[in-house]
């Protein structure tokens, strides 16, 4: 967004949300309503710590904190203040041997339709009120929402627009933009080019072969 433009309701909304979440725990505090929400998940993640001994060491926070509102309540409340910005995840059941996703056309399959393996863990029917779980689940991170941040910041979407405008013909390669390939992108697709909010995404197969 340039400097001085109106942002639209989208990213309004994004502004105000973000505005609530930086209030300080307190007077002079350098912790905000935020940060506090995201270590709190993060301590759950990283020890595998349980919602219950979650909830009860943020009561411990509650009873000394200066403003009782400043803090989540809980872990559900914490979970709250962070997907409020958007950046939401979607669960997707996969083939335990990493062949297929159940998603889409195969979303109601219950076995790998390669091998037959069992999309679920095994009913032992010890529990009438057996909830299917499946063997192997991946995440997706929708992709959009999380670049839509980048440009609402005025710091990052400067940096979102680098290669358009730190251009340098010195035949040094310090960005993909001075590439060839990049350039030869740019002559045949002229009217994409033009635009330096453009995004361009590379695919990075990360050590394995993606065409097997």
């Amino acid at each position: 967004m340039n400097r001085g433009e109106h942002p639209n309701a989208e990213a309004q909304k994004f502004y105000d949300i973000l505005a609530s979440a930086n209030e300080p725990v307190y007077d002079g505090a350098t912790e905000f309503r935020l940060s506090i929400a995201i270590k709190l998940l993060a301590s759950r993640t990283n020890w595998h710590t349980t919602e219950k001994g979650l909830d009860h060491f943020i009561q411990l926070f509650l009873d000394i904190a200066p403003r009782k509102n400043s803090i989540p309540k809980n872990y559900y409340e914490a979970k709250k203040v962070v997907s409020s910005f958007g950046l939401k995840f979607v669960k997707i059941d996969c083939c335990q041997g990493g062949c297929m996703l159940y998603y889409k056309d195969d979303s109601e399959l219950t076995e790998c339709k390669f091998y037959g393996l069992p999309r679920y863990m095994p009913d032992k029917g010890q529990n009438k009120r057996y909830k299917k779980v499946s063997v192997k689940r991946m995440f997706y991170l929708p992709i959009i929402p999380r670049l839509q941040r980048l440009y609402a910041s005025m710091d990052s979407a400067r940096q979102m627009r680098w290669h358009h405008e730190n251009k340098q013909d010195d035949d040094l390669l310090r960005h993909p933009s001075d590439g060839k390939a990049w350039k030869h992108f740019d002559n045949v697709y002229l009217d994409f080019a033009a635009n330096p909010q453009h995004i361009r995404l590379g695919l990075c197969s990360d050590g394995f072969t993606p065409y097997v």
